[in-house]
């Protein structure tokens, strides 16, 4: 009997204690309580509750979305420097980080037997130009008149041979002279002939002079010979590296004295003056992301500095896995502050959005999945559906549901009853500046 006296009391007292609880709430809330069937004139005769709203406008609206990035160096801007040629390291002019300037020196190697192949080839480019000038300028006369006069001489030589063969042929007949000395006269008559052959054939050359087969041999010996001497000047300016840019010295691997083969890395050289700002665009903005679009860069290691760039480059193929495109945006590095590979926030602006009727973001609430908003008009409270446009991450644009120059709730408005009585502070100022709306990149 105890037991059950004792638990009705207790559940009679939790009656109470929750009756009180709700009074006591009613009276706070005022009209926070959900009209019901039967309480309408309740919530028009409760106390009315402080509202803060804006007046709906119409403006421009620029939308932005915030990336984080990094920062690279252009790649057409960078220079990989190899050596093409075999070689010690001679002498070595800069240093990491030191800017250069276009043809400016960054090492050199030993190039010595180098210089005596150039040397040589130019010696053989000196021969083969006398010997074609020579050619080209034909016989002296002085050669030709001593080739006459040789030719004249074998000649009388020729003929007083042949008068004496003559003569000792009757003897060699008569058996009065040896068939041996006979023979040996006709030798030397076949010689001279012969003698004055060449003398006559040397002396018709000269007077035509110089066949073009032979210039254009000479010719070809002396393109030949040039031509050795320009790859020997290559060799040779090979063994000194150059800037091929105005820029800075990124990474320099070459020491004093190390032997470098062909084709091996020694430094990579970078033009700064512009970077670039490469970003992931999220597949929900790509179509209003385009060339030229504006950019606002932030790098984590300078605070407080804000770069301004565009993009110059999007891709042509988006990431299998998030659908995202990478991005390029051109910053001018005018200070030098900017380093490759610092991270860096991107503020990408989106095209504008002109005659927009604009409220705050927090004027915004969800009901059932459908976005709402607290209109309030001759100072009570109506719950309006509204359909949204374009947002950013303080302000939104509303393209139906609400009309220029409505008030709407943006602090104490939400959960109010239909018809609720409301002490609106309308909040004024001048127009906000462009929000924007975080996406992940």
């Amino acid at each position: 009997m105890s037991k059950h006296v004792t638990l009705s009391f207790s559940r009679v007292g939790i009656r109470l204690l929750n009756l009180l609880l709700a009074v006591m709430i009613g009276g706070l809330a005022g009209c926070k309580q959900k009209e019901t069937e039967g309480f309408a004139e309740e919530a028009a005769s409760a106390t009315p509750v402080p509202v803060r709203a804006v007046v709906a406008k119409v403006e421009t609206l620029q939308p932005s979305i915030d990336l984080i990035g990094v920062l690279e160096a252009v790649p057409e801007r960078v220079a990989i420097l190899t050596a093409q040629v075999a070689g010690q390291v001679r002498t070595v002019s800069v240093v990491e980080g030191q800017a250069v300037h276009k043809t400016d020196e960054i090492l050199q190697l030993d190039d010595r037997n180098a210089e005596a192949q150039r040397a040589k080839a130019r010696a053989l480019v000196e021969e083969a130009q006398s010997v074609l000038a020579r050619l080209k300028r034909g016989p002296r006369s002085e050669e030709i008149e001593a080739a006459r006069q040789d030719a004249r001489k074998a000649e009388t030589v020729t003929q007083e041979m042949r008068l004496k063969i003559d003569a000792m042929k009757a003897l060699h007949e008569k058996q009065e002279m040896a068939d041996v000395q006979f023979e040996r006269v006709k030798a030397e008559l076949q010689a001279a002939e012969a003698e004055y052959a060449a003398f006559t054939a040397r002396l018709k050359l000269l007077e035509a002079g110089t066949r073009p087969e032979e210039i254009a041999e000479a010719e070809a010996k002396l393109a030949a010979a040039r031509a050795d001497l320009a790859a020997a000047d290559l060799t040779v300016q090979l063994h000194r590296l150059t800037s091929p840019l105005d820029g800075s010295v990124i990474e320099l691997s070459a020491r004093l004295g190390m032997s470098i083969e062909p084709l091996t890395k020694v430094g990579t050289l970078a033009d700064l003056s512009t970077l670039f700002a490469r970003v992931q665009i999220p597949a929900a903005h790509l179509s209003s992301v385009h060339n030229g679009a504006s950019v606002d860069v932030r790098a984590t290691a300078l605070p407080g500095h804000v770069f301004k760039g565009t993009v110059s480059r999007l891709g042509k193929q988006a990431d299998l896995q998030t659908g995202n495109v990478e991005a390029f945006a051109s910053l001018a590095n005018e200070t030098g502050d900017l380093r490759p590979g610092l991270a860096c926030q991107v503020r990408v602006w989106l095209p504008a959005v002109p005659d927009a009727l604009v409220i705050p973001v927090a004027a915004i609430a969800d009901r059932d999945g459908t976005s709402v908003v607290t209109v309030v008009r001759d100072s009570k409270a109506h719950e309006t559906e509204v359909t949204l446009g374009v947002q950013t991450r303080e302000r939104v644009q509303v393209t139906k549901g609400l009309s220029p120059g409505d008030l709407v709730a943006v602090q104490g408005g939400y959960g109010l009853p239909e018809g609720c009585p409301c002490i609106v502070t309308v909040e004024t100022g001048g127009k906000s500046a462009p929000t924007t709306t975080t996406a992940g990149g």
